[in-house]
């Protein structure tokens, strides 16, 4: 009869490990869950992120057609390139900064702000 004691006596442990192990796991994942505070300074960073990448996209797009306007008067073809060049990573930019702050705008929706 020693053995079913020993078995017990291991199963007990087995299911104590098991729980303290599901308890830390726990607690380790709640801890690593962003707070509220964080989630809100994330969204309004990208909002004003996205706006200032909106402003400088629309600055380089003007620098781009003013290059190309200069490098047509003075029939220089690579300043045309470079103005072309600076004009379309212009568009780019501010695309991606509309885009960055209507995710911002979004999720500081979700949050109710």
């Amino acid at each position: 009869m020693a053995k079913p004691n020993n078995n017990n006596s291991i199963i007990m442990w087995v299911v104590g490990a098991l729980i303290v192990g599901g308890v830390l796991g726990y607690l380790i994942s709640q801890s690593r869950t962003p707070s509220a505070a964080y989630m809100s300074g994330t969204a309004s960073m990208m909002k004003d992120s996205g706006s200032t990448m909106m402003q400088m996209g629309k600055m380089m797009m003007q620098s781009g057609s003013m290059m190309q306007q200069k490098g047509q008067k003075y029939g220089d073809q690579e300043m045309m390139q470079q103005g072309k060049t600076l004009e379309e990573n212009g568009t780019m930019m501010e695309q991606k900064g509309t885009t960055l702050t209507e995710r911002g705008n979004g999720m500081m929706q979700m949050m109710g702000q």
